[in-house]
């Protein structure tokens, strides 16, 4: 005969069976999952849904680039070109500028020139990066001095203007922007040797009057920064 087991074992096998026939009132879920999955934290990096730490106030995260080097030197090539099409040029862009600029503070020359002397091609080049708003700015001048020179700007894309004129007036633009390019670009610098070549510089003067005249009017910065932005070049 078997012997009668102890105290002990006969409590828990009480308890056993009680919860078999009474699984709700059971003290232990004998339906849940061996391995339950560990609730996510906020700050687990694992969770593809859970959105990643914000560092936009990272005091070391640089500011993206709106242009490459290529697109800061095609916006002052740009600006140099107004120059060469208006004697006043640089005057009118400072006037612009300083009606902008009223009410954030007075807006000198030595600032844009600062601006636009981080073109690499310059005799004096300031390797500082430019804002956002700083390239902005430069583009809403360049496309309102194209609106205001379009008159002039049809002269010379226009095909119904006499060859022998509109020839004469391409070189004369030509050799006015070799002038200020060659005062103040680097003449070590390859764009700038070949720049020296009055067919090339012809090219480029061509290039230069058709993307003023295509910046100028209603969605001209929209225009004039995505051809900046066009194949960037960091």
């Amino acid at each position: 005969m078997a012997p009668w087991p102890c105290r002990f074992c006969r409590r828990w096998h009480g308890v056993l069976i009680f919860a078999l026939l009474n699984p709700e009132r059971s003290p232990i879920n004998l339906t849940a999952d061996p391995h339950p999955e560990p609730a996510r934290t906020v700050a687990d990096d694992k969770d593809p849904i859970q959105p990643q730490q914000d560092d936009a106030d990272f005091p070391n995260k640089p500011e993206p680039r709106l242009i490459g080097r290529h697109g800061l030197q095609q916006l002052d090539l740009l600006m140099t070109t107004i120059e060469a099409l208006d004697f006043r040029g640089s005057e009118a862009m400072m006037a612009l500028l300083r009606q902008k600029n009223a009410a954030r503070g007075a807006m000198d020359q030595v600032e844009l020139w600062k601006w636009r002397t981080t073109n690499p091609l310059r005799r004096t080049m300031r390797r500082n990066r430019l804002k956002q708003a700083q390239v902005t700015t430069m583009v809403g001048l360049v496309c309102h001095m194209a609106a205001h020179l379009y008159p002039v700007l049809h002269q010379f894309i226009s095909v119904r203007e006499d060859q022998s004129l509109a020839e004469a007036r391409w070189a004369g633009l030509t050799r006015r922007l070799q002038d200020l390019v060659r005062q103040r670009m680097n003449p070590r610098r390859a764009a700038m040797q070949r720049f020296a070549d009055d067919e090339h510089a012809l090219a480029m003067t061509k290039q230069m009057v058709r993307a003023l005249a295509f910046s100028a009017g209603p969605g001209g910065e929209q225009r004039l920064l995505a051809s900046l932005q066009d194949g960037m070049r960091r």
